[in-house]
């Protein structure tokens, strides 16, 4: 019943940071940005896909050959790939207003931290934050090659939405984490033991167009769970 336990955790979570967006209409409207450079991205790529949907086909799609059984294989490869361009569209949409909108995101990161754990909030120095580049890097580079292993690995593809939510959830997590100094090995340990809850809180992420309104919400559950995790580190240290 644990995974069930953190599922429901992680998805109440996030509702707890629509509530508290609701507290706070500031904010709520400071996360119009990224929704809407989210939908931007959406349309520039859908448009792009749109233009050139035919040479598309050629480069990813076989000729069918003679018999029935060619022509399904066709149609089925066919649904796919419209498919996976639809899902490419969407990620699209995520990466860009993710990307674009972190600084709006870690604002707001903070100001839930003054909020919640006042006492607990820790300022890096310029030069803490200079040695920290490289340790965010390497998370740069990690999510880039799970997100490519999502969308290009035969089988793994039909879960790059799912996948890209997941890492979207983990982003916000680990936005308290990352001001602390921490490594990233340290931050993925960490990240780890809530993997059931984020797995809950990015369910939300899901929902086809939606979720470039309700993605950029979740920045407020996210950074919760993380510093509630931090707080119970301290608390048995």
């Amino acid at each position: 019943m644990y995974p069930f336990t953190e599922l429901a955790r992680g998805f109440k979570t996030y509702w707890r940071g629509v509530k508290w967006l609701k507290q706070h209409p500031f904010y709520l409207l400071l996360l119009l940005i990224p929704s809407l450079l989210g939908l931007i991205g959406v349309v520039v790529a859908g448009t792009l896909f749109l233009q050139n949907h035919a040479a598309l086909l050629k480069i990813f799609l076989f000729e069918p050959g003679q018999g029935w059984l060619w022509v399904i294989l066709y149609y089925l490869a066919l649904l796919f790939f419209h498919i996976s361009a639809f899902v490419a569209i969407l990620l699209i949409g995520f990466i860009l207003s993710n990307v674009i909108a972190a600084p709006i995101y870690e604002v707001i990161s903070q100001a839930i931290e003054k909020e919640f754990f006042p006492q607990s909030t820790d300022e890096l120095s310029f030069w803490q934050s200079f040695r920290l580049v490289p340790e965010e890097l390497k998370k740069m580079l990690l999510v880039g090659i799970l997100s490519l292993a999502f969308f290009m690995v035969p089988g793994l593809n039909v879960l790059a939405l799912f996948g890209a939510a997941f890492l979207v959830s983990w982003d916000f997590y680990d936005y308290p984490l990352a001001r602390r100094g921490l490594k990233l090995g340290q931050r993925i340990r960490l990240a780890r033991s809530d993997a059931w809850a984020m797995l809950g809180m990015s369910i939300w992420f899901t929902i086809p167009l939606l979720q470039i309104v309700l993605v950029p919400m979740a920045v407020v559950g996210g950074t919760l769970m993380g510093l509630e995790k931090l707080a119970k580190q301290k608390s048995l240290s």
